[in-house]
């Protein structure tokens, strides 16, 4: 099995097909865990490399609530939050105002990003 195999692919988790046995659910379980957790720093920094962008931390954040978030409030919740360290480098190669490159702090204040849907998968498990 390759990449180019008809059988391996990526989709989203809200647009699966049916799936075998309990893979449903498994699927839907590890969601739910992703969603509760998202708050804590090292959830994030699973799916980004060293140094990334705030929108690239937002895109995380969005595709695991499943929700469109705010730029400016993100951002500016993010930067208070003490969890991120300006690089001093720009992302090189956009069209645009270079982004600036951030990393996880080496020092964990409490959460970086809380979301609703935290509070509502709890009250149901």
């Amino acid at each position: 099995m390759g990449e180019n195999d008809i059988n391996v692919t990526w989709l989203r988790a809200t647009d699966l097909p049916d799936l075998a046995f309990d893979h449903s659910d498994i699927v839907t379980h590890a969601l739910d865990r992703l969603r509760n957790r998202i708050a804590e720093p090292t959830v994030a920094k699973a799916f980004l490399p060293e140094t990334f962008t705030i929108a690239a931390l937002r895109e995380v954040h969005e595709a695991i609530i499943g929700d469109a978030l705010d730029p400016a409030n993100f951002r500016r919740h993010v930067l208070s939050s003490g969890q991120l360290e300006d690089t001093g480098e720009r992302l090189e190669g956009t069209r645009h105002r270079p982004p600036k490159l951030y990393r996880f702090a080496s020092a964990k204040p409490s959460k970086l990003f809380s979301h609703p849907t935290s509070d509502r998968s709890e009250e149901t498990s």
